[in-house]
């Protein structure tokens, strides 16, 4: 059976390589997920978790990450036009290539949330702030606003 690594990264906002708050992409040694520290480890482990799953679904259903990144990159430009208020995140847009893997790590993500007893209000909130904090600073990256 052939080995695959997945390389679990917290970090400061600040690092991530665009505007997301989860994100994961191919290496010559596996696989690396990234996310954006909540400052609260229950937090960045629910966030882990999603993006583990997500990336598993995508990956054996053969939804490629660079579409994945694409879209999330033309929504963001769509936000920032004050677009698709209803949608929250490019993941749950009914044109996402990979909503229903998103929905399906949601699901699970809320599940774990009430095990852990962390809030989801609270969490999502935290969540909303530090994606507003990286959109800001991708708000003149020539990657979503052109």
């Amino acid at each position: 059976m052939k080995k695959i690594l997945y390389k679990l990264i917290v970090q400061d906002w600040r690092k991530m390589r665009y505007a997301t708050t989860g994100d994961y992409y191919k290496t010559k040694a596996g696989w690396e997920l990234v996310v954006a520290s909540n400052g609260n480890k229950d937090y960045d482990f629910l966030t882990l978790v999603h993006e583990l799953i997500e990336l598993y679904l995508t990956d054996r259903k053969g939804i490629k990450e660079p579409d994945i990144m694409k879209f999330d990159v033309w929504f963001k430009k769509q936000k920032h036009k004050n677009l698709f208020k209803k949608y929250p995140e490019p993941g749950v847009h009914p044109g996402a290539p990979y909503r229903k893997e998103h929905m399906f790590a949601l699901k699970i993500e809320k599940m774990l949330a009430r095990e852990l007893k962390v809030g989801w209000r609270d969490y999502n909130n935290r969540l909303t702030q530090i994606g507003k904090k990286i959109d800001r600073k991708f708000k003149n990256d020539r990657n979503w606003t052109k």
